[in-house]
């Protein structure tokens, strides 16, 4: 089965290097695509210097702007089964093929890999300030009272989905790719699990959560989660078939 990882990468000259040598060395059998948002450092010389095909925004457009298109990407080429990584090290890409695993056998259309469900939810919790805690326990529980179904871990970068959500997704009209993202899957009749994963601590660059981002992630995360329920109320085309 055909399966593109996606890394959409901004300003990761520090990180993005090992990310790729750890995908190469893991053992899945999958093409590599890096996103690159218009980064400024290094990222895209050292991408291209490892052979590595790159997409190349003309300017920083932003996490699920840069999702999008590798999501573009790999639907215009055929590929059945679509990766989500983070290009900062935080995510492990031996857990792909786990992953893969659970897509597959529990008739999943999206896989999340998540933080905080499993054995290793204490350990990943403890890593996290508390602020952002309370945050991740509000997404989810929005996602519950959007969607009926509870989801952990909403805003993980680490996700694996099926082409027939992947096309899905393409005609959505919302840009963030986390919580509203499920809200809309689940409500158009996707099936969508978690899977646990032990996340890394961040060695290098920036996060792109603020102390502002703190106070307007959530009132813009309502609103998407209002439009994904809109978006999936609207008549139109049906879910493709497995």
């Amino acid at each position: 089965m055909s399966q593109l990882i996606v890394i959409p990468a901004y300003n990761e000259a520090g990180s993005i290097g090992r990310v790729l040598s750890a995908v190469r060395e893991a053992t899945c059998d999958c093409d590599v695509v890096v996103v690159n948002d218009g980064s400024t450092d290094q990222t895209a010389q050292i991408v291209r210097e490892m052979g590595v095909p790159q997409l190349r925004l003309p300017c920083n457009l932003g996490y699920a702007r840069a999702l999008q298109t590798g999501l573009r990407f790999a639907v215009q080429r055929g590929y059945e089964v679509v990766v989500f990584m983070d290009a900062d090290g935080q995510h492990d890409p031996r857990d792909v093929p786990r992953l893969t695993r659970v897509l597959h056998s529990g008739g999943a259309d999206l896989v999340i890999g998540s933080r905080f469900v499993g054995e290793t939810r204490r350990q990943n919790q403890s890593r996290m300030p508390p602020g952002r805690r309370i945050g991740m326990f509000f997404f989810s529980l929005m996602t519950q009272v959007f969607s009926g179904k509870r989801i952990h871990d909403t805003t993980s970068g680490f996700k694996i989905l099926r082409a027939r959500a992947a096309r899905e997704l393409l005609g959505a009209r919302f840009f963030d790719f986390h919580a509203e993202v499920l809200v809309y899957l689940i409500l158009r009749g996707y099936r969508v699990a978690e899977a646990p994963i032990e996340a890394r601590e961040r060695t290098s660059g920036s996060s792109f959560y603020s102390a502002l981002s703190a106070l307007t992630y959530p009132l813009q995360t309502l609103l998407l989660l209002v439009l994904a329920v809109v978006q999936a109320r609207l008549p139109g085309a049906r879910k493709d078939s497995p």
